[in-house]
């Protein structure tokens, strides 16, 4: 779901919510268990029973750790829908074969059983919708941050930006792209502030590999500061009506650069010259490049050769460095990213894409 209130997707405001407001559900409901009304709050406090005191306690907390995107409300959250969970099928269970459940000193029904049960699938539903990578990100990243509404992948495009005046500019390569954004390096002194309007010249390649450069308006949503003391910028992009030509550039583009990339650790030779041959691991891969881990880092522009050892064979494939990450940053470990231009073996390698398909399908 796409609908934001305060910044916040809709699901995690209602989770929040929902757990925020189980220590006053589980107070009315013991209010109307006894029939009693506000006038007994004492008698109600002391029907209670100690492990709904915790469980209210712990509810709190999740719930203030989602709103405020903290990494142990995220945690939490998980174990405590793994253990309700755990706990409810080992009740209907336990019923089924005859065992006695009392709350509050009411024996509890199997019927009362199975719609908490159900309840409880509703929760694990909505942690698998936590588990995903963009509602995960905010809890986990190590600075802070929202929620994007569209998928990014770390890409270099070059670009070319100046502020709306056109008095201050800078140059580089994109850190991430969506279809909605990119994430820029910035230079000194660039005097930039979130919420400023930016010019941007993004120069992509078409599916022929022909250049293509389009200019696009954006705004600066935020500013990070890294650890080296550089600064990146977090740009939204807005295309007009009358930039369709440009969009559709722009879309096909993203369609091959979100090809599905599959997780591998394959150890890989690569080279530039036939004296000169290294040794390095593939981290991922994709029918349109690849991302290697190595000490010796290749540098923007260079071809290079590659030959990936798999238990099918060694598959070699050619192509041009896209990316060089000498520092590890932004998520990556040391290593350069190849985007794939030539391959010995087609066959040998589409096969070979496909095993990685059906393993990652099925380790889900």
């Amino acid at each position: 779901m796409t609908f934001r209130f305060f910044n916040y997707p809709i699901p995690v405001l209602l989770v929040t919510l929902g757990f925020f407001a189980v220590p006053f559900v589980i107070f009315f409901a013991i209010a109307s268990l006894y029939d009693l009304d506000f006038d007994h709050v004492g008698m109600i406090l002391t029907r209670i029973q100690p492990w709904q005191y915790v469980f209210s306690f712990l509810s709190a907390i999740i719930a203030y750790g989602l709103i405020t995107k903290k990494k142990f409300g995220y945690y939490l959250f998980l174990c405590f829908t793994f253990l309700i969970l755990t706990y409810n099928f080992w009740m209907v269970l336990s019923v089924s074969l005859g065992k006695k459940f009392f709350l509050a000193g009411i024996r509890i029904k199997t019927d009362d059983i199975v719609w908490n049960m159900g309840i409880t699938t509703v929760l694990l539903a909505i942690a698998f919708y936590f588990l995903r990578r963009e509602i995960a990100a905010p809890y986990l990243s190590t600075t802070r941050r929202g929620w994007r509404i569209k998928y990014r992948e770390t890409h270099p495009i070059p670009f070319h930006w100046t502020n709306a005046d056109g008095e201050r500019e800078g140059d580089g390569l994109t850190i991430n792209i969506s279809k909605n954004g990119v994430l820029l390096p910035l230079t000194k002194h660039h005097f930039l502030n979130p919420g400023d309007p930016i010019n941007l010249l993004l120069k992509l390649e078409k599916e022929n590999r022909e250049p293509a450069s389009i200019s696009v308006q954006g705004k600066v949503v935020r500013i990070d500061k890294e650890s080296d003391g550089t600064e990146i910028a977090g740009v939204q992009l807005q295309f007009l009506i009358a930039q369709k030509e440009e969009k559709q550039i722009y879309d096909s583009f993203l369609h091959r650069v979100f090809a599905p990339r599959y997780p591998v650790s394959n150890p890989v030779q690569f080279f530039q010259s036939e004296d000169k041959t290294y040794n390095g691991t593939l981290l991922n891969v994709s029918l349109e490049g690849l991302y290697i881990e190595s000490e010796v880092v290749l540098s923007a522009s260079e071809y290079c050769r590659v030959k990936i050892q798999t238990r099918s064979g060694e598959i070699a494939v050619g192509g041009v460095v896209r990316w060089s990450n000498p520092q590890g940053k932004y998520g990556k470990p040391k290593g350069f990213g190849i985007q794939i231009d030539s391959i010995e073996n087609k066959n040998l390698f589409r096969v070979w894409i496909w095993k990685q398909r059906f393993k990652l399908f099925h380790g889900r």
